[in-house]
């Protein structure tokens, strides 16, 4: 059914108007079916439910990831937050059993003792010292302690002194203090109570020195006081307890 070559176009065109008639008849001779419209609706159905199914997969994965990086936070925290105060406990669950959760153990808060339970305990204004331990009391003033009394050296001459506390001249079954004063520098015993709080220096204007006090180690009922007063005009120690009540005054001299 190829034309000639040598046809020219007239034959080429005829070759051509053959061709469509051929193909007229052949497509007469077929009778077309009904469309597929239940078949396309199905395929549009199904590929629907795999878009929903694929989104909702999505959305359950993002929800899982976000509940993971919540629960690692939550395990893993910040460094600094290690950092950060305890919680606080309110004062009537910590003291009162009572508030303690069913079950549980109320928290063990110590105590405070009385100020009464503390008397035997020696107040930071008195420092212990050994025997025959010499502490530079003021420029050019020394003091220590044996167990037969107070010794200080110092001053002018620079010469060594000593105040016995068993050569019977004091009592010490009460509360007493004595005194040395030379120049600016002030010192003295203190005896007749294990419950020396401070010995206070107050001269004629009415300025008052808070002594410093020495006692041997074992409490023995006495120690040594000094201090250095604004000047050196007379002055009236004072001796108090730790309490502060006044156990001793000396008037001045």
């Amino acid at each position: 059914m190829t034309p000639a070559p040598d046809a020219g176009p007239d034959a080429a065109g005829a070759w051509d108007d053959l061709l469509r008639a051929e193909f007229a008849r052949a497509a007469h001779d077929v009778t077309p079916g009904p469309a597929p419209v239940a078949a396309v609706v199905r395929a549009g159905r199904a590929r629907r439910r795999r878009r929903t199914v694929a989104l909702s997969v999505l959305a359950v994965l993002g929800v899982s990831a976000a509940v993971a990086a919540g629960t690692a936070l939550v395990r893993d925290p910040h460094p600094a937050a290690g950092l950060a105060a305890p919680p606080v406990v309110s004062s009537a669950s910590a003291t009162d059993p009572a508030s303690a959760p069913t079950g549980a153990s109320a928290p063990t808060v110590p105590s405070v003792p009385p100020a009464s339970r503390h008397v035997d305990e020696v107040p930071a204004p008195v420092r212990t010292v050994a025997a025959g331990e010499r502490v530079r009391a003021a420029p050019g003033w020394m003091v220590w302690l044996t167990a037969r009394g107070k010794h200080w050296q110092g001053g002018e001459d620079g010469l060594e002194q000593f105040r016995s506390v068993v050569d019977g001249n004091i009592d010490r079954t009460r509360p007493a203090l004595s005194h040395q004063g030379e120049g600016t520098f002030h010192s003295g015993l203190y005896y007749g109570t294990d419950d020396a709080g401070r010995v206070e220096l107050v001269d004629a204007e009415g300025r008052t020195t808070v002594a410093t006090l020495l006692q041997l180690p074992g409490r023995p009922g006495w120690g040594v006081w000094y201090a250095v007063a604004p000047d050196a005009d007379a002055v009236g120690p004072r001796l108090y307890d730790r309490a502060g009540r006044l156990l001793f005054d000396l008037p001045p001299f």
